[in-house]
């Protein structure tokens, strides 16, 4: 089998995976299987090459947002919060500042904020990451719909009740029924 797969690869063209893409998929099988923990390892196994590779290497922000949801999955919230922070600035720079994937650690940041009952911190940071998504996707995206939800909760539980009729309406409009 190992032969085969190399072989295909050559009569059809297609590239081998790059050591990064064997690297991931292992991680992403250890995540998808439970093992946390050798997930966890074998991430922060890499992630020195990474650093030395500098914050415009995409793979460097890339594991730190993995480490940042293996934390939050084992239940070490702060850890998982300083992770999401710090992949933040990796992305914008490996990325850019407007690139869908910046409003991954911006919800997850939002989430735990509004965990920690702090819907004022939390506000923000999804609309940030709401605004990205538009840019992105478009205005009325069904893709927009988990975002737009979390936003309405959030503005709900700040009290902006105006406001949060009017994302209502905009979610009722995407999901096609009458406001």
């Amino acid at each position: 089998m190992c032969i085969l797969i190399p072989m295909v690869f050559l009569i059809t063209g297609c590239p081998k995976s790059s050591e990064w893409d064997q690297q991931w998929e292992h991680i992403q099988l250890r995540l998808q299987e439970g093992r946390l923990q050798e997930a966890k390892d074998l991430l922060q196994n890499i992630l020195p090459s990474l650093r030395d590779n500098g914050p415009t290497d995409e793979h460097f922000g890339q594991v730190i947002y993995q480490l940042a949801d293996i934390a939050r999955l084992q239940g070490n919230l702060p850890q998982a919060e300083s992770y999401y922070w710090e992949a933040l600035p990796l992305f914008a720079e490996s990325l850019g500042p407007e690139h869908v994937r910046m409003a991954e650690p911006l919800v997850e940041l939002a989430t735990l904020y509004e965990q920690k009952s702090q819907p004022l911190i939390a506000l923000p940071l999804l609309k940030r990451a709401l605004a990205i998504r538009e840019k992105a996707w478009g205005s009325s995206n069904r893709q927009l719909l988990p975002t737009l939800k979390h936003y309405h909760v959030l503005l709900m539980l700040s009290d902006r009740h105006t406001e949060a009729v009017e994302i209502l309406t905009r979610i009722s409009q995407i999901e096609g029924r009458p406001s």
